[in-house]
């Protein structure tokens, strides 16, 4: 539970086992994040008009601010609890990275072959582009953060996050102390004078978001190592900060209403860690949730990559079948991918 006193030294119960709260909000992410991108994203693409979507936009998204259909909050939930998973990991920093890594590359190859075979996949700009400096680019995630260059895995940035969160994580768990404040808050700075002094808005769209990282890091040592909750309350108002940045110095941004969905994603997690009680660990209990947390990252990047070509094969089918058989696609590549996960030493 998260500490309002003096710091405490850690107890010994699971002191690296995730809290269920954590574990169901992150399988809630996956269900979003399919919602946002797999349906709401790609039907709005293609002019399709579900009545279900329009009545969700108007009466929870918009109100809300959260918003059009969850996409945005979801990512943001994953970079949260990513940050918190980040700072309860204790394998060597090269084989989280290893791991961290692999959603993203592995679909990136995927992606490269679908659209070589003519294939539609999601890309940004939208027509697809295969050639070798485009697959290098978004393989390696420099594409992610250079603004113009194609992009065959929008959301691969969250990777590029979440990598960076573990060694960030790593760094806190080696010398604790003053580093748990002075590393968070050097991704916070970071962030904001990027967001400051970027040209390429590229690059800001994606760095706004690590403050997320860290006040997920800062929630794990509130609840594992005595940290006081004020700060990890403080350091939420500086990510929320960045984000107004964000929004001031690049207006192109401003319809998008980040700060509000960000606070949803930091009270949500930090309650879900706080609360997290019988009833979470009975929900978290199920397999099917457990699959999704643990999925969530692959769904997230393969939706984009399997999701849409099975949706650009099966046109000629109801929209509503074909979305069924492409979310069922999505969840069995993520499956098949995920076992080279396992593989790699814990």
């Amino acid at each position: 539970m998260i500490s309002t006193g003096t710091s405490a030294a850690p107890n010994a119960e699971a002191t690296h086992v995730p809290r269920p709260g954590v574990v169901l909000i992150r399988a809630v992410a996956a269900v979003l994040v399919l919602h946002g991108f797999l349906i709401g994203l790609w039907t709005t693409q293609h002019g399709v008009r579900l009545g279900y979507l329009d009545a969700v936009r108007h009466v929870l998204n918009r109100p809300l601010g959260i918003g059009e259909d969850f996409g945005v909050f979801a990512v943001m939930l994953l970079l949260t609890t990513g940050g918190y998973l980040a700072q309860l990991d204790r394998a060597p920093l090269r084989w989280q990275l290893v791991r961290g890594y692999l959603p993203a590359g592995v679909s990136a190859v995927l992606a490269t072959i679908v659209a070589a075979l003519g294939a539609q996949v999601w890309t940004a700009p939208l027509a697809p582009m295969t050639g070798v400096l485009a697959a290098a680019g978004n393989i390696t995630l420099v594409s992610q953060v250079v603004n113009g260059v194609q992009l065959l895995l929008p959301l691969a940035w969250l990777v590029l996050l979440l990598l960076a969160g573990a060694a960030a994580a790593a760094v806190i768990n080696e010398y604790r102390g003053l580093a748990m404040l002075v590393v968070p808050l050097g991704q916070i700075v970071l962030s904001a004078a990027v967001v400051a002094v970027a040209p390429d808005s590229r690059l800001a769209g994606v760095i706004v978001f690590f403050p997320l990282v860290a006040v997920g890091q800062l929630i794990a040592l509130a609840q594992r190592a005595g940290l006081k909750s004020g700060f990890v309350v403080a350091f939420g108002f500086l990510s929320v900060f960045v984000m107004v940045m964000l929004q001031t110095l690049k207006p192109e941004f401003a319809r998008w209403w980040y700060p509000v969905p960000a606070v949803f994603t930091m009270l949500l997690v930090a309650l879900g860690v706080v609360f997290s009680g019988d009833l979470a660990a009975r929900l978290t209990s199920f397999s099917a949730v457990r699959w999704l947390s643990d999925h969530a990252v692959w769904l997230a990047l393969l939706q984009g990559v399997v999701g849409y070509a099975v949706m650009d094969v099966l046109g000629f089918l109801p929209v509503g079948v074909a979305l069924a058989v492409a979310v069922v696609a999505t969840g069995a590549a993520a499956s098949a991918c995920h076992r080279l996960v396992l593989r790699v030493p814990a």
